[in-house]
């Protein structure tokens, strides 16, 4: 590997991606609580807040705390001994980390803030199954991310470069 981060700035930059990550899920928690308020309620008005506020937070908010774990994650990868693939463990979270980053502001923050524009206008739509549905399976995959920080199970992967070392087959030297 080319390039190692120091220790004060592998700390700094650990630093950044914890405090990203629990961001996200915070983003991801506050939405799904927002979606729940308003799948479960009655009123009109409360359903159109629960609506505008969700469009809001995470028009506001996803898409720097994902991008901001997403980069701090990939750069603690390159420049430390863990890498991006040579760890199971770590090649599943970038995995899980570009999928949810993808999903998220490609697919389902679009949607909930279109939703948001029309409940602030007046109409009612169906915000808050989308971000349920959507933040419950989003919460659940970086709950797995971060136990795998947490475990680091699986070991070595076959791009590690000991793990190379030892299936190599033995160059044996000729003479005699």
């Amino acid at each position: 590997m080319a390039w190692r981060l120091r220790r004060r700035g592998r700390r700094w930059l650990l630093f950044a991606h914890v405090v990203s990550s629990v961001g996200w899920i915070g983003v991801e928690v506050s939405i799904l609580g927002l979606g729940v308020v308003g799948l479960t309620s009655s009123d009109p008005a409360t359903i159109r807040s629960s609506q505008v506020a969700i469009g809001l937070l995470g028009g506001t908010f996803y898409l720097p705390a994902s991008l901001l774990a997403l980069v701090t994650g990939v750069l603690l990868g390159l420049g430390t001994k863990w890498g991006l693939v040579r760890h199971y463990w770590v090649l599943a979270k970038l995995v899980l980390t570009v999928a949810l980053f993808l999903g998220g502001n490609l697919a389902v923050m679009p949607e909930l803030v279109a939703g948001a524009r029309a409940a602030a206008r007046g109409e009612l739509g169906s915000g808050q199954v989308i971000a349920v549905t959507a933040m419950s399976a989003g919460l659940t995959l970086l709950l797995i991310a971060t136990l795998l920080s947490i475990f680091t199970p699986w070991g070595k992967s076959r791009w590690h470069p000991d793990r190379r070392r030892r299936h190599e087959p033995a160059v044996v030297a000729a003479g005699g």
